[in-house]
This record gives structure tokens, sequence and C-alpha cells, in this order.
């Protein structure tokens, strides 16, 4: 188990890295007001719908008795909404990419807004994360993160920029080069977790900060045979063996923590459907777009496993995996 736990951890950072290579830093920089408008009301709606769902899901669960299963209930609404707001911008755009969607216009604003939604589910993890767990005194953690993420962009991505578009115009690119890059990658996932926040920040931040298109399409290429198909599987593996289903059934309301379940998808269609009618979409689009950015990724079963570890919240990180089973399945195929 210790050996799983390594190699699943390491490839938690290459996600992060390679999600952060993924998005254009650019396009999230200039993005239109459709899509960010889309985004930030599929963060507040389930902001506020998601304490009332919990708090639902506390009085169905067992016989209904209140029974403590968490230290802190201020943390709990912190981390259960929280994980409600994320959408996984590459499982979307696999999704799109497979289902012929991606060069439509639904599938455009999907892919923005996911891309946007994503950016912001980094964000907000990176600065309520800490609080959640080391309480108060974190502030010292998220200013210095705040203030490594602003000289990542500011003053290392133009030099990082300047000299890779040159090997690649001058076709001096080989392996060793990658390895280098890929060293980088550690080495900002070790700052961020000397500075006190979880170390896929620095991993995400170091990706988002390489070019974008031909270059990291070629990275992806040159690692994914070793990270993508042998360390991320060890990942969802390990979350695996964390599940046992039969604690779900052994309570007499278990039908009741069933549709809350269901329930924990309302709150992006919600959001989606009431803004897209302003902009002049359609309700079947709106509806679409909403069940497109309920998509779940590693961000949150990392997010749940770190709520499981320090015993935050315990019971919603079987929720959470019943609830995304399909997509985990979809992931690991």
């Amino acid at each position: 188990m210790l050996n799983i736990e390594v190699l699943s951890h390491i490839g938690v950072i290459y996600y992060a890295f390679i999600s952060g290579l993924e998005m254009d830093l650019n396009s999230i920089l200039h993005v239109k007001k459709k899509d960010a408008t889309i985004a930030i009301s599929g963060i507040i709606f389930p902001m506020v719908m998601g304490p009332i769902l919990y708090i639902l899901h506390r009085n169905f669960y067992g016989n209904g008795d209140g029974s403590k299963l968490e230290e802190s209930t201020m943390n709990v609404y912190v981390q259960w909404t929280l994980v409600l707001t994320m959408t996984s911008f590459s499982i979307v755009a696999h999704t799109l990419s497979e289902l012929k969607l991606l060069n439509t216009g639904l599938g455009q604003t999907a892919l923005t807004t996911a891309m946007i939604s994503d950016t912001y589910s980094w964000v907000l993890y990176t600065i309520t994360l800490p609080f959640s767990i080391n309480g108060i005194g974190a502030i010292y953690s998220v200013l210095s993160t705040v203030v490594f993420v602003f000289i990542c962009i500011f003053v290392v991505r133009p030099i990082v920029v300047k000299v890779i578009d040159r090997k690649l115009e001058r076709d001096e690119w080989d392996d060793k080069q990658l390895l280098f890059l890929l060293m980088g990658m550690f080495i900002c996932s070790y700052i961020t977790g000397i500075l006190g926040t979880q170390d896929i920040v620095g991993a995400f931040v170091y990706g988002l900060i390489l070019p974008h298109g031909k270059f990291a399409d070629m990275v992806t290429s040159m690692t994914d045979d070793f990270g993508g198909e042998f360390l991320a599987p060890l990942f969802f593996s390990r979350n695996g063996m964390r599940f046992a289903v039969k604690s779900i059934f052994v309570y007499p309301n278990w039908p009741l923590t069933l549709v809350i379940i269901i329930l924990l998808c309302v709150p992006k269609i919600l959001s989606t459907l009431f803004t897209t009618f302003f902009f002049g979409m359609r309700t079947q689009d709106g509806f679409a777009l909403g069940m497109i950015l309920n998509t779940k990724g590693a961000l949150a079963l990392i997010m749940l496993n770190t709520a499981w570890d320090r015993k935050v919240m315990i019971y919603y990180y079987l929720l959470y995996l019943i609830f995304n089973y399909s997509q985990v399945k979809i992931i690991s195929i």
C-alpha cells in the first residue's frame, strides 16, 4: 500500500501538470463575457445550495439522529461546496472530442466555460483548503503561494516561453531537455509543499506557464505512456481500495441518500439554465451545457482524499464515488 500511495501521488502531480499544460493562459486572461458569466454562476449557485444539500443529507443519514461524523461543520461546508463547484476541463475536452461536438458552438462554449471554471476551482482550492485544514494560521501559506504564482506567471513564464520557442524553431529539442522540464514540475511542487499549500498546486501552475499548442501536444505525447497509462491508473485504483459500497446501504434511510446524490448535479444545471436564458440560448442547449459542466475530475477526488485523511469529512467521499463512478470508469478507459 505504501508503494502504491507514493506512485499514485506522483501520478496526481503529473495529472495536475498536464491539466495546467492543456489550458491556454491567454484565453483565460481574455475570456468572453458570456463564458465568464456562465462559469461564475456555476460557482455561486453550488456555494448557495451546497450547505442546504449537506443539511438534508445529514438529516437523512443513518436514523436521522445527527450523529457527529466530522470535526468541524464549517470545514465540511467549505469542502462540500467547493467540490460541487468543480468542473474538469480535460475530461470535458476529451468527452466533447469523443462525441464529435468539439467544433460546434455548444462545444466551444462548454470548452471555454470548463476552462474558466477549472481555473477558478484551482484558485478556490488553493485559498480555501489551507484554511479549512489549518485554520486562520494558513493566511501566511496562502499569501506566499499567491506571490509564488505571480512570480511564475510574470517573471518565469516570459523567460521559459522565449527559450522553448527558440529551441522549437531550431529543432533542438531532445529527451534530455524534456527531463529537465519535468524536473521543474517536481521543483514547483516541492516549493508549494514547503509554503504550506498542496504540492499539486505548484505542478498545475508550472504546466500553466508553459507554452500552449504544439509544445504542449509534444510533451503530452512523450510522457503519456508512463504518466497517463501507468501512474494515473494507480491513483484511481487507490480510490477504489477505499471504496466500501455496503456502507451506503446499512442504514434504513439509504434511498433518501441516493436522492441527495442525484440532487448534487442540480446546482450546476440551474445556474447554467439561468445564465444562458439571459444570453438568448435555447433551453435545450442550456440544459446540455449544465450536464456537461457537472463533469468532475481528479481534483475533486484529490480534495476528498485530503478531507478523508485529515478526517474533515468522511461519508461524502462515498457519495461522490458512487455519483461519479461512470466518469472514473471513462477516465480509466
